[in-house]
């Protein structure tokens, strides 16, 4: 019995952080950044449906906010779908141990519709924030060594 709550726990959970039955079939498209800042990497992610790409009125916004002593490098994966990046150091200065990030992102569109920002720090360490287009949507989080 105990195992059978543990499984069912885990498909809940799993079902909630990733949009639930109510995205069930739905291709996503994904513009996926990664950066690496005081060589810590992670990947954010933004995604839709894909039959929203016609109603994109601009490129898909990725703003990261770094601590002002950090080092900060970003990849630029080829997309479909056109993005920006800004790197901004305007956080406070931290240990280096460990360093906050903070990420914007916006999709914007001549459309209203969802959208998941998605930040993988580690392969077991995943945050993902529901959205919508036109609104910007705000993640921070910590990585360490």
């Amino acid at each position: 019995m105990g195992r059978l709550l543990i499984a069912l726990s885990t498909v809940l959970l799993l079902s909630v952080l990733t949009g639930g039955s109510a995205m069930a079939g739905t291709q996503w498209c994904v513009v996926d950044p990664q950066i690496v800042v005081n060589g810590r990497a992670s990947d954010v992610e933004v995604a839709f449906d894909q039959s929203r790409v016609p109603t994109l009125s601009a490129p898909v916004v990725f703003r990261f906010h770094v601590p002002a002593n950090a080092t900060a490098t970003v990849g630029m994966p080829a997309s479909a779908v056109p993005y920006t990046v800004q790197v901004l150091y305007d956080l406070p200065p931290d240990s280096r141990k460990s360093t906050t990030v903070a990420v914007d992102t916006l999709v914007s569109s001549t459309d209203s519709f969802a959208t998941q920002t998605i930040v993988r720090v580690t392969k077991s360490v995943v945050v993902t924030v529901a959205g919508s287009s036109n609104a910007p949507t705000s993640i921070t989080y910590l990585v360490s060594k």
